[in-house]
This record gives structure tokens, sequence and C-alpha cells, in this order.
């Protein structure tokens, strides 16, 4: 980075806007989905210059689940996790997409990389990892049976995680 000055800037801009947004807010409260989503961007960007010729992401926010509440960071460990283990343990570009839409009175969340797939290794880590528990944990303990973990295995390769929660926002009638 000592060669890139400016982009050792921005990155590290973008890492205290990472740190300050992240230890700002309290992980018990709702946030609105696009300050969540915000907030993985940020993470995306500081990772890509870790893996600058492998790492791409995509953002999927329709402007109807912008506002929508969900529990803070509850992205955080499935971005963390395509990186661990999708970007890091690939030698190709690989691409993640973190994708919402609002289905009947549900939101759907879904975070997924095209990594390559190391089938058991790479099954057994993602579905039994800390941060897959913590983040099913979580949303058990907020919506109780009304939200869903999907662990999905893309016949492509790659790994992608859902989230069913409900539809909540201030802004909903």
């Amino acid at each position: 980075m000592r060669s890139q000055p400016a982009e050792a800037e921005k990155m590290i801009l973008n890492l205290s806007k990472f740190y300050r947004t992240s230890l700002s807010g309290d992980p018990l409260e709702d946030v609105p989905l696009a300050d969540e989503v915000h907030l993985q961007q940020l993470y995306l960007d500081i990772e890509a210059v870790r893996f600058p010729n492998r790492l791409k992401s995509v953002i999927d926010l329709p402007d109807v689940v912008s506002d929508v509440l969900v529990p803070g960071l509850i992205l955080q460990p499935l971005v963390e996790n395509a990186i661990k283990q999708g970007v890091a343990h690939s030698k190709k570009p690989v691409t993640i997409k973190i994708r919402a839409r609002a289905e009947y009175e549900q939101l759907k969340l879904r975070v997924e990389d095209d990594g390559d797939s190391k089938p058991d290794a790479k099954s057994k880590e993602h579905s039994n990892g800390i941060g897959l528990a913590n983040v099913r944990d979580r949303l058990e303990t907020r919506f109780g049976s009304e939200a869903d973990m999907e662990i999905i295995k893309p016949e492509g390769g790659g790994f992608a995680v859902e989230l069913t929660m409900p539809l909540l926002s201030d802004n909903l009638p």
C-alpha cells in the first residue's frame, strides 16, 4: 500500500466508517436494511483491497425494501463467511451477492458467493460455523418461528445463505 497512497487512504477511511458505524449501533436494535447493506458494502470495499483481482460484489436492494427493519449486523457473519470460504480459498475471481426481496409478508435476504466449492470441508465449516449459528440464534430469538435460515449449495458451486423474516417497517401500511 506504500506505493498506492490514494488507495491506502480510501481503505483507511472505509475502515474508519465501518468501525464507527458497527460499534456505535446496538446489535439488539433493528436498523433499516439500507443501513445494514451499506455497512456490508463498506466491509466488501475493505476486503477488495486485500483481494483486488479476486473479489467482486453485487448488491440488489430494491427501494421497496430499503426501509425494512432488520436486526443490526445480521448480514456481517454471512459476508465474512463468503470472504473466508469463497474468496480466500479460490484462485479465480469470486462474486459475492447480497440480494433482498419482499415475498408476501416476508423479507428474503440472500448472501451468496460463486467461489470454488470444496464439498466436504466447505459444507461442514459453513453449516456448523459459529457465525451461522449466531445468525440462526439471533433470528430465532428476535422472530421465533416467523424466521428461517436456509443453507443452499448451488449446482454450479459456491455457497448461499437465505434469511427469511417478517417485513417490519415504520413505513409499511
